[in-house]
């Protein structure tokens, strides 16, 4: 993952997109362990065309195949509540990306998760350098292109 990131870095600070998107796939995280191949098949299909669709003109020879869609494993009787769907996503996203093992993330702290996101987030809707630096922002200007068919 680590390796990934870096090769990945290198090639954001050249505003290109090179082979690394291509190898990804599609990776779910399911608190029920439930399978979503109907669900996920069209985006399987369609974000490599989407990375084909981008690409300079002398990488326009990428042939898009489908992602690969894994499922990563879940313990069971997560998310007894039914209500932490959002908080179990981002805590199992963080805890991946940190190559932390996912069984952290249970209902025993999902609350204490959940209260420290929210407090984040109000902190930051409070942080007056934050305030002041939003307040100056200017989003930049749409740039017109052709339009590219992807299907």
């Amino acid at each position: 993952m680590k390796d990934s990131y870096i090769e990945f870095k290198k090639d954001r600070k050249k505003f290109r997109v090179e082979g690394l998107l291509h190898q990804y796939g599609i990776e779910v995280f399911d608190c029920a362990g439930l399978k979503h191949n109907k669900d996920l098949e069209p985006f399987a299909h369609l974000i490599p065309k989407i990375v084909k669709a981008v690409q300079s003109s002398e990488k326009r020879g990428f042939t898009a195949k489908p992602y690969d869609v894994t499922y990563t494993p879940m313990p069971f009787f997560l998310n007894k509540t039914s209500s932490d769907f959002g908080v179990y996503a981002l805590k199992h996203i963080e805890a991946h990306l940190l190559g932390m093992d996912l069984t952290l993330v249970n209902d025993d702290n999902i609350r204490e998760a959940r209260h420290k996101i929210a407090y984040d987030l109000w902190e930051a809707a409070n942080d007056l350098e934050l305030i002041s630096r939003m307040g100056m922002f200017v989003p930049l200007k749409a740039t017109t292109s052709p339009t590219v068919e992807i299907l």
